[in-house]
């Protein structure tokens, strides 16, 4: 199976918009990888794509992605849903307005409905330019593509408002858990790629987001071969600086764990 993180950042993507700090100014002269992109991951051996935040079209070329044809969604989130509208149009006859293809979304209902009272347009991609069609995936339950099993897991149970997925291939399992995981009360084993949140180094400041010794010590207790994090927050780059990255890498030198950027390939 092989994967890339087409966006391992936040909800504002590198550069921001005015901003002047150094990581944006580096962002604008030099590009990556100091230019992030919104939290996403495609999937090559079956053209998917999870998550399509505002930023999924820049970031897709960058990575040169030449086709889709699924798409899961993890929630609801701006930063992880606002890219529909130019995602699906990228498949649109504007002179006719038809649609050139149909991408198939894979979402659970509860996600779904969140995402019409946020997002409505998406009625109108998927009901009248027939742009995508909707197939809900429930806990536990698994479609396969290809010779590839997507399995959805929810993070709390019933209520559970953020969802991730489990993908495997020849026995191969790669779980992909991006945000939100404060809430995330699963029990991990037997992966052998997990890509999932970063959380936060300034816990006094943030306390809506996990706190990442606490993801340390999860990940010690785990069986997990290898963690990739993700979803990088940019305030604590600003705050602690690039270099404290290296720093925490050496700190948790037992832990199997690297921190994502865009464009990082995985091969399992």
């Amino acid at each position: 199976m092989k994967a890339t993180i087409i966006g391992s950042w936040w909800a504002i993507p590198v550069p921001r918009a005015f901003c002047q700090c150094d990581i944006c100014i580096k962002a604008r002269s030099i590009g990556y990888p100091y230019k992030k992109h919104g939290s996403s991951l495609y999937i090559h051996d079956i053209d998917t794509l999870i998550d399509c935040g505002e930023d999924i079209v820049d970031a897709l070329n960058d990575r040169d992605i030449k086709n889709l044809d699924n798409l899961f969604i993890t929630h609801w989130h701006p930063d992880h849903t606002f890219g529909l509208r130019p995602l699906l149009q990228s498949y649109i006859d504007f002179a006719t307005e038809k649609a050139e293809k149909q991408i198939t979304i894979y979402l659970p209902k509860k996600v779904h409905e969140d995402l019409k009272h946020h997002f409505p347009s998406i009625s109108y991609f998927v009901d009248v330019l027939g742009l995508a069609k909707i197939i809900y995936i429930e806990h536990n339950e698994t479609v396969n593509i290809g010779d590839i099993a997507i399995t959805c897991v929810w993070f709390t149970w019933s209520e559970s408002e953020t969802f991730g997925y489990l993908f495997e291939q020849n026995k191969k399992k790669l779980l992909y858990t991006p945000c939100d995981t404060i809430n995330f009360k699963q029990e991990i084993k037997d992966i052998d790629v997990l890509i999932t949140e970063c959380g936060i180094f300034d816990y006094d400041k943030v306390k809506t987001e996990i706190w990442f010794p606490d993801l340390m010590t999860k990940l010690k207790n785990s069986d997990i071969k290898k963690t990739i994090l993700t979803h990088i927050e940019e305030v604590e780059l600003r705050n602690f600086g690039r270099w404290y990255l290296e720093e925490m890498k050496k700190k948790y030198a037992e832990i199997p764990f690297e921190f994502g950027y865009d464009g990082l390939e995985i091969d399992i």
